[in-house]
């Protein structure tokens, strides 16, 4: 490798308050002064600099475990990770931003470099196409460069799966509203993207399902063995970036689940706005750090109470330094047929307006501050190579009207230890959430989380939550750890104990063990394998959608073997 670029790039902010006085005439007094200056900022921002367009990666990309890692390690420093998904531009600027400090002799030879030296190796594989384009690394002879860039990937799953207990499905956790069935079935899709210039990108994601009644559990309906599971077409300017499609977001730093957003739910038709970069604001104020900014407007889908009903969402994400990240996000449901709402007046008026409206102004509200903080090697009290990192997450349930702590809290918090002997490559995360914390301290407020009394449906797609996948009144405790048995074989056990639903008299308890083997077989092609043994007693599932209702058996016990293999190709 040779050459190296400094990648500068003041950025542009968007935030949808710009947007809120311009249709709610009541706002204006109310708003007219916080709009003006973030609308100035806006074309203050409009300085020479440019982001690049670019396709995004899907969520549980090995990549991003792979980021968080050297993040952690203290291999990158300065990212923000806490929203999800990157594009590849930005994950290979992550990765730029490894090399520059390698180059610099920024990071100490101490036994780190066990782990981060493969995992910056077949980093720099994935995404060589865009460290070329930021000057990083140069281009051979054979490298794709120009205009017009283009890749694919086919990934190919065989499951073979026994539900015990009489049932017959059990739902995937942050799978897209997917099931397992008994039997053996096989799942084929391929992710093909393509880049204009440096301001579009397209993407499309078509898959085969050989049980096509796998999705039509509940409200999925899907009667197909050929759906289309992801599209979106992505258009970019400066450091605006304009998205419409379907696709899945993760918001927030949990690993097995979120508070507001994850992608357990199948994927959802949206409109995306935001930066598509973090960016620093301009002159002084640029040591404040950096910030990134995402709002999208997405639909439900049609057999519910309120049919089509929307749900806007926004998130600012900030670092005020290397060591510590902050986000806040907010979720906003509202109209569908029969609902006179219209958006943005209706979502400007819940933001201004006291909690728990009645009649047609009435909304369905989310909220949740998170945190990501990186804690260095102390001698005795944090006795790991490379330090660890904290996360933690909480929400409420409809505005956050009691301090410090609303009474319809969720939580949710986690360590993760990169390295958890020196010169080996062992990591571990644990890390519990917990949507039954505000019944506990406040017994009448049961199944408030993903509920509403007027969406009686709640906070969900298609029968999935938007969120935790435990749903309401849910505690949720695992445990992650995985080892390199070589420089391209890894190695994962995970440990789960879940109940959901504990505010009924019957209600689900979970015991889980999990093991999975990634290789590395080339630089374009993972093999995968995994086993899950699960002990359920009272097992659920959903038995209405409106109002939703999900049904416990009581006294049964299913014991459920899983096993998967995958082969992912990448061209």
């Amino acid at each position: 490798m040779a050459g190296r670029q400094a990648v500068l790039y003041p950025l542009l902010e968007f935030s949808p308050v710009c947007f809120f006085h311009l249709h709610s005439a009541c706002l204006v007094k109310r708003c007219r002064i916080l709009s003006n200056l973030v609308c100035g900022l806006i074309v203050w921002l409009l300085v020479p600099g440019i982001a690049l367009a670019s396709s995004n990666l899907p969520l549980h990309h090995w990549s991003y475990d792979a980021l968080e890692r050297l993040v952690t390690l203290g291999v990158i420093d300065g990212a923000l990770i806490g929203a999800k998904p990157f594009s590849r531009i930005q994950a290979a600027r992550y990765v730029a931003r490894a090399i520059e400090r390698v180059r610099a002799d920024e990071v100490k030879l101490d036994g780190r470099e066990k782990i981060a030296d493969p995992i910056l190796e077949r980093l720099l594989v994935e995404f060589r196409p865009e460290l070329i384009r930021l000057g990083t690394i140069r281009a051979r002879p054979d490298d794709k460069t120009g205009s017009l860039r283009f890749g694919a990937r086919i990934t190919s799953e065989v499951d073979a799966s026994s539900i015990g207990g009489g049932q017959t499905v059990r739902f995937r956790e942050n799978r897209g509203g997917e099931y397992f069935v008994n039997g053996i079935q096989n799942q084929t899709d391929v992710r093909a993207w393509a880049e204009l210039n440096e301001w579009a990108a397209v993407m499309v994601q078509p898959k085969f399902i050989s049980n096509r009644h796998l999705l039509g559990i509940g409200a999925t309906n899907n009667s197909d063995n050929f759906y289309l599971r992801e599209f979106s077409l992505k258009l970019t300017y400066w450091n605006i970036s304009l998205e419409a499609g379907r696709g899945t977001q993760w918001w927030g730093h949990g690993y097995h689940g979120s508070l507001l957003l994850t992608d357990h739910a199948f994927p959802m038709d949206m409109i995306k706005l935001g930066s598509e970069e973090p960016f620093r604001l301009p002159g002084f104020l640029s040591g404040l750090g950096e910030w990134k900014i995402n709002s999208f407007l997405g639909r439900f889908e049609e057999n519910r109470d309120f049919s089509r009903a929307k749900v806007f969402g926004v998130r600012v994400s900030y670092l005020p330094t290397n060591w510590l990240e902050l986000g806040l996000t907010r979720l906003t449901q509202f109209g569908g047929r029969g609902r006179d709402q219209s958006f943005p007046g209706v979502v400007a008026d819940a933001y201004f307006s006291e909690p728990n409206q009645t009649g047609n102004r009435d909304v369905n509200e989310q909220a949740m501050v998170d945190f990501r903080a990186k804690i260095p090697k102390v001698p005795y009290l944090v006795p790991f190579p490379a330090g660890l990192q904290l996360y933690g997450e909480i929400g409420t349930e409809d505005k956050w009207s009691q301090l410090p702590i609303p009474s319809r809290t969720a939580l949710l918090g986690g360590i993760y230890i990169p390295q958890v002997f020196e010169g080996d490559t062992m990591d571990l995360r644990i890390e519990y959430a917990d949507t039954d914390f505000g019944r506990r301290r406040h017994p009448e407020l049961t199944d408030v989380w993903y509920n509403n009394g007027t969406y009686t449906s709640g906070m969900r797609y298609r029968g999935f939550p938007l969120g935790h996948h435990m749903g309401t009144d849910g505690i949720d405790f695992f445990v992650r750890t995985t080892r390199y048995l070589t420089d391209t074989l890894q190695l994962g056990a995970n440990f789960n104990i879940q109940e959901r639903d504990r505010g009924q008299p019957v209600h689900e308890k979970k015991r889980e063990a999990a093991v999975d083997l990634t290789w590395w077989y080339a630089k374009d092609v993972q093999v995968m394998a995994g086993y899950t043994y699960q002990r359920l007693t009272n097992p659920g599932q959903i038995s209405a959608i409106t109002p939703f209702l999900e049904t416990f058996t009581p006294g049964m016990t299913a014991k459920n073997h899983l096993l998967w293999t995958a082969v992912a190709v990448q061209f």
